[in-house]
């Protein structure tokens, strides 16, 4: 009989130490999952920032033409996060490169594709200027937007 119990406790020694291999191996796919799901949205920070919500285009001033009384109002800029959205649904296009991650320095906004505008806010009226390239002539763009 004691080589029974010898036989019976290897047996559960090996059984034990295939349960915490197949417990090890779970919990390493499972933190393999965890880690991964998250890198989808490393540059996304939902932090509100002062431009919040969405904004309707009003007026365009530039050295352009439009026409007589032109509707911008399809053109629309929504700031969630540190994420702008752009639709331009309407007659004219505008900012259509800059949808995706943006950042604020005091009143510089840089969209992902690197151009840079200076804003202004007051309450629900915002101002954006594009940042002047002093070797193009009448690059200068405002655009005027209001909450909506």
């Amino acid at each position: 009989m004691p080589g029974n119990c010898a036989t019976h406790t290897r047996i559960f020694i090996l059984i034990k130490i295939m349960i915490m291999k197949k417990l090890f191996t779970i919990l390493f796919i499972t933190l393999m999952f965890i880690s991964c799901s998250s890198d989808d949205n490393d540059n996304l920070d939902t932090t509100p920032t002062p431009l919040e919500g969405k904004w309707i285009l009003t007026n365009v001033f530039c050295f352009c033409s439009f026409g007589e009384n032109p509707d911008f109002s399809g053109h629309k800029l929504t700031f969630e996060g540190n994420n702008l959205k752009v639709e331009n649904t309407g007659e004219f296009d505008f900012l259509a490169d800059a949808e995706g991650i943006f950042s604020l320095q005091g009143d510089l906004i840089t969209f992902k594709n690197g151009i840079q505008y200076t804003y202004v806010l007051k309450t629900d009226v915002m101002a954006i200027s594009f940042i002047d390239n002093p070797q193009i002539a009448d690059d200068e763009i405002l655009l005027t937007y209001k909450r909506g």
